[in-house]
């Protein structure tokens, strides 16, 4: 399997960037001006930059302040983008498998401190040293030491169920001395295929009816396992740039043999849901806590070095910025959280690639940073 199957990985690139942009944003007094509107902001993806497609959102902890849609669902065609549609969300689905793993940790089932090798089945007898004090913290911020995309070139193909194939794939990884050493942060989606298989091995039920059950169902979020027009062919395509035009892409240029990696980041939903999502970080970090107690929280939102499980961390001089970003290559989306401020942004556009992350983290910094001055 080639190694581009883990493209999910992007997070790190532009945290300078985030603390630059609201930090002018925040010694601003002007009014809010139209262009930094969320509704010019998204059709401007998709008219400057021709990006086929894109939704946004703004919300606080109580509503949705505006909700907006832009461009088509596949190049090439006439079906307007609906804010009701399907977009792939890639790495921002960690945030989500850290907090269903943290119920369990809440229930006693799982601890933070619990090793893989003591609940998943087979693993003991072949583990590397190097991995024999890793722990499911570790493993849910970056630091149990797992390969990231830059450390190998291929892995096996597993068979059995996506459970049963996670499981494998564990014990596949921690044969093998690890990436760095433990402590040492490397993004890994790798990492988090391993915490997803303790999660299953603890309670015997599969990671997408965990998350139905644990997060999903209890926040009302419907919440969809694959591409958007694996749903529905008629739900926004995905697009990758070829001969300086973005073209549409099926969900066969991701082969069925990588689906174990979603907990790492392989959902898709509307942008109201994951507006459901962030309001629960917005309260988590306001001291109002819900699905979760608030010392769990603090744990999940514990940064080091500006990561803490499933959510950058970054200090700027607007407060505290929860955020991620995720893609396949053919999907990009990225979400901003102040709760300081009690306001958060999201914009997910149908295609990936370096041509859309720069303009994508321009829109929503520029929206992000508008609203704080008007706060």
């Amino acid at each position: 399997m080639n190694k581009s199957a883990f493209r999910a990985s992007c997070l790190p690139a532009i945290a300078l960037f985030i603390m630059i942009n609201l930090a002018c944003g925040n010694n601003s007094t002007g009014p809010k001006q139209d262009t930094k509107s969320l509704a010019y902001q998204v059709e401007h993806l998709t008219t400057k930059y021709k990006i086929p497609g894109a939704v946004g959102i703004v919300c606080n902890s109580d509503s949705t302040k505006e909700i907006v849609a832009s461009g088509v669902r596949k190049a090439g065609t006439d079906g307007k983008v609906e804010t009701t549609d399907l977009f792939f969300i890639g790495s921002i689905t960690k945030s989500m498998t850290a907090t269903m793993i943290a119920t369990l940790v809440e229930e006693g089932v799982l601890d933070w401190s619990t090793k893989p090798a003591d609940v998943i089945p087979g693993l003991a007898d072949s583990l590397d040293p190097g991995y024999s004090q890793v722990t499911l913290l570790d493993l849910l911020r970056h630091r149990g030491g797992a390969p990231g995309d830059e450390d190998f070139d291929s892995i096996p193909e597993f068979d059995g169920t996506l459970k049963e194939q996670r499981r494998k794939g564990a014990i596949y990884v921690m044969s093998q001395p690890p990436a760095v050493a433990r402590g040492t942060y490397r993004y890994s989606n790798a990492g988090y295929v391993i915490a997803a298989s303790m999660a299953e091995s603890v309670t015997g039920t599969d990671w997408r009816m965990l998350m139905n059950n644990r997060l999903f169902g209890p926040l009302g979020i419907n919440a969809f396992y694959g591409w958007p027009t694996e749903s529905d062919a008629n739900q926004p395509w995905g697009h990758e740039i070829s001969n300086s035009h973005f073209m549409p892409v099926a969900p066969s240029a991701d082969p069925q043999s990588i689906r174990y990696i979603e907990p790492a980041g392989f959902i898709s939903m509307d942008i109201s849901d994951l507006a459901v999502f962030m309001r629960l970080y917005i309260g988590a970090m306001s001291g109002h806590p819900q699905l979760l107690q608030q010392e769990t929280y603090d744990t999940l939102l514990t940064p080091l070095d500006e990561y803490g499980c499933g959510m950058g961390i970054v200090e700027t001089p607007s407060g505290t910025l929860l955020w991620h970003n995720g893609s396949n290559g053919y999907f990009y989306s990225l979400m901003y959280i102040v709760p300081g401020h009690d306001i958060a942004t999201a914009i997910i556009v149908n295609a990936g690639g370096d041509d859309v992350v720069l303009p994508v983290h321009q829109a929503v910094e520029t929206v992000t940073s508008a609203e704080i001055i008007g706060n």
